[in-house]
């Protein structure tokens, strides 16, 4: 399912059925946006029945990139800000990695 998502991410990272999400606190970035796509986990009961999927679009690079996936089992609102600085500070690491190699 997590494929299919990326798949089409990949053609159209700001698809209808993702919806802006805040950032953590201090992590906010001009040329970034943070999404975040809710689907089905039938197996599931309650508001732990929604998956939800996390990613970051990069603007300048036209890249995507995925962030988390939870649900409200693992965590009761979503995952805490410092995991999420964390990933996001990871991704973009690896940004600037890519635009300005090491010499």
């Amino acid at each position: 399912m997590i494929k299919t998502y990326i798949d089409t991410l990949a053609q159209d990272p700001l698809f209808d059925d993702s919806d802006s999400e805040n950032f953590p606190k201090g992590a906010y970035k001009p040329d970034f946006e943070f999404r975040k796509i809710r689907f089905l986990m039938p197996e599931l009961q309650g508001a732990s029945r929604k998956g939800r999927f996390m990613y970051v679009v990069h603007q300048a690079s036209c890249s995507v990139y995925p962030v988390w996936v939870y649900t409200h089992e693992e965590y009761p609102k979503r995952p805490s800000d410092q995991e999420l600085k964390e990933q996001l500070a990871i991704i973009e690491m690896n940004i600037v990695d890519v635009e300005y190699p090491p010499e």
